[in-house]
């Protein structure tokens, strides 16, 4: 009896001593992200543009939903590595994220002093939206399917050239992944952007580009230009309502997949509530009609997912490319 009584006792005192303990332990995820600070986007590129602009549409459902102000700060430069060290830097609170974008995963090939680890001192949050780019080429090239292209360019050894937007970035690397599982030679034109890249192809200097799709189908529509093939692993209806092929479709291009993403991101050591919350935040936000809608018109697939999708996907793309680079001998000039 007596052994019963003390046991008992015992066990009261034991989840006594458990209840205050949790008491008075503090709010370890409320203080961590208080309502009262703000949530700063960081996006390490130029205003303009897509990277700029889908932050920004996303930044004023987002406050709404968690109650809290949502700002943007552009801090460019060095493919977008300036502005996520900044991040990678800051408080692992969940008060400062990034937008990361394709380049996160390509940079590693290229910056052999790049002063921060993708994989280690990042934090995956969600995937906004990704992008397939358009094959497109000059209306006088004699080539009108990707097949005849080849045939083209392996008929003329050296003399088509590929523009693209910048020397690393994703429709540069697109190009030499065409080369490498075509078989063709083909010179790189690199650009400084977008525009001029454009530019010239529409004046004849360039033969091809691996374009943004809603920028290679305003002109491709106008007759500027002539879109071959999306590249990504399945037809979009957002390119031509789905009519155009994919590159993978053809011979010895079944491979070919490249695809533009944005999401965001946090310093690592964000607690996994934090991320969590963005993540659900995020999404919902992302299913709001009007943004559905808006991001469509302009080209991209919504997608949202969980913080460990995204993982998953980074990790696939910086192996992926890391191969093409090292295989292609690409080098940034």
């Amino acid at each position: 009896m007596f052994f019963l009584f003390f046991t008992k006792y015992r066990l009261i005192g034991a989840l006594y001593a458990i209840f205050l303990a949790l008491s008075c332990a503090p709010p370890t995820f409320a203080q961590s992200w208080p309502s009262d600070r703000p949530i700063k986007i960081i996006v390490p590129y130029p205003p303009g543009g897509s990277a700029d602009s889908i932050p920004r549409l996303l930044a004023v459902h987002l406050a709404a939903r968690v109650g809290r102000n949502v700002i943007i700060e552009n801090i460019a430069g060095a493919s977008g590595n300036i502005g996520t060290l900044q991040v990678v830097r800051a408080a692992p609170d969940g008060h400062t994220i990034v937008l990361a974008a394709t380049p996160l995963s390509t940079n590693p090939s290229f910056y052999r002093d790049l002063p921060f680890d993708v994989l280690k001192d990042l934090a995956p949050i969600t995937m906004i939206t990704r992008q397939q780019f358009v094959l497109v080429t000059h209306p006088s090239l004699p080539a009108k399917t990707v097949p005849e292209l080849i045939a083209l360019a392996k008929s003329r050894p050296g003399q088509l050239t590929f523009a693209s937007h910048s020397a690393g970035g994703a429709t540069h690397l697109a190009g030499e992944l065409f080369k490498i599982l075509s078989g063709i030679d083909i010179l790189h034109v690199p650009y400084k952007g977008q525009a001029p890249a454009v530019n010239d192809l529409v004046a004849g200097h360039v033969s091809m580009l691996f374009d943004s799709a809603s920028t290679a189908m305003t002109y491709t529509e106008a007759g500027k230009l002539r879109a071959l093939a999306t590249t990504g692993p399945y037809r979009t209806p957002l390119v031509a309502n789905g009519s155009l092929p994919t590159m993978a479709e053809f011979k010895g291009m079944e491979s070919f997949n490249v695809i533009a993403w944005y999401g965001f991101m946090a310093p690592a050591g964000t607690p996994a509530p934090i991320l969590d919350r963005l993540s659900r935040e995020i999404g919902e936000v992302l299913r709001l009609p009007e943004v559905t809608q808006r991001l469509n018109t302009m080209g991209f697939e919504v997608v949202g997912t969980t913080p460990d999708t995204f993982s998953t996907h980074i990790r696939s793309e910086v192996a992926k490319w890391a191969k093409l680079v090292k295989e292609s001998g690409t080098k940034l000039d």
